[in-house]
């Protein structure tokens, strides 16, 4: 309750993604995440390098250093070599879904569009690690910076794009090592078949029948194409935790 009225009282309709990212890392679920002898020096080497700027950050509050984790981790920056960052990243990344969750539903009620699809790219962010001015050819497995720029010279933009390539073209995209070509190979072909093939209809129910300022029902059916008898939780090896997929409707 604590955590839904702080939401309430800090967003509106000109929330964007800097202000989500603060009102989020400020919640109550946060305050728990450990602070560590010396720690804020490494987060503040950690933040340098991070594209979102807070104004006067101390590094010494759990609520600043869970921006900076996300951040982070948004940004695949490598927390290997720091270990209790790593375990807390973890930690926080498992509590901030039903958080955004959360900030969604207080958003529908009042009616923000903007804000809620800024949220709700916020929630893609935080399960695959990418910003949303990133390529989401980044999503793909295997996928650096030269596979984004030859695919940017051939005008290919959307993951459909890239199953769609004739072998011989992926491969000339692809041009990867002969050390476990294969898999690599398999696993983004595993990743482009399951990758989500959403089908939309929608109509309102006894349209002719509707007049001017009465009620009516909007029926929206989704279908999923399956590629696959067990479609499972969504591929993202970034994020350590099992996700199922999930869907907003906006309209």
């Amino acid at each position: 309750y604590v955590t839904i009225e702080m939401f309430s009282m800090s967003l509106n309709e000109k929330t964007k993604l800097k202000g989500l990212l603060e009102i989020i890392s400020s919640a109550a679920e946060f305050e728990t995440i450990p602070i560590r002898h010396h720690e804020d020096g490494v987060l503040k080497k950690i933040y340098d390098y991070l594209p979102v700027k807070l104004g006067s950050p101390k590094f010494n509050s759990p609520h600043i250093k869970t921006n900076v984790l996300l951040q982070a981790h948004f940004s695949r920056y490598d927390l290997d070599k720091v270990p209790d960052l790593k375990s807390d990243q973890i930690i926080v990344l498992g509590k901030v879904i039903p958080l955004i969750q959360a900030i969604v539903d207080v958003i529908s009620s009042n009616g923000w569009l903007n804000t809620a699809l800024a949220a709700m790219e916020l929630s893609q962010m935080c399960v695959q690690a990418i910003w949303n001015r990133d390529s989401p050819l980044k999503q793909i497995p295997y996928f650096e910076q030269e596979h984004l720029d030859r695919c940017k010279e051939r005008g290919i933009e959307s993951v459909a794009d890239v199953g769609l390539l004739e072998d011989d073209e992926r491969e000339d995209i692809l041009r990867m090592d002969k050390e476990k070509k294969k898999a690599k190979r398999n696993a983004i072909a595993k990743f482009i078949n399951r990758y989500p093939d959403i089908d939309v209809k929608y109509g309102v129910r006894d349209e002719d029948e509707l007049v001017a300022g009465s009620q009516g029902v909007l029926d929206v059916k989704l279908t999923r194409e399956d590629y696959e008898d067990d479609v499972g939780p969504v591929y993202a090896p970034r994020f350590p935790h099992k996700k199922d997929e999930g869907w907003w409707i906006v309209f």
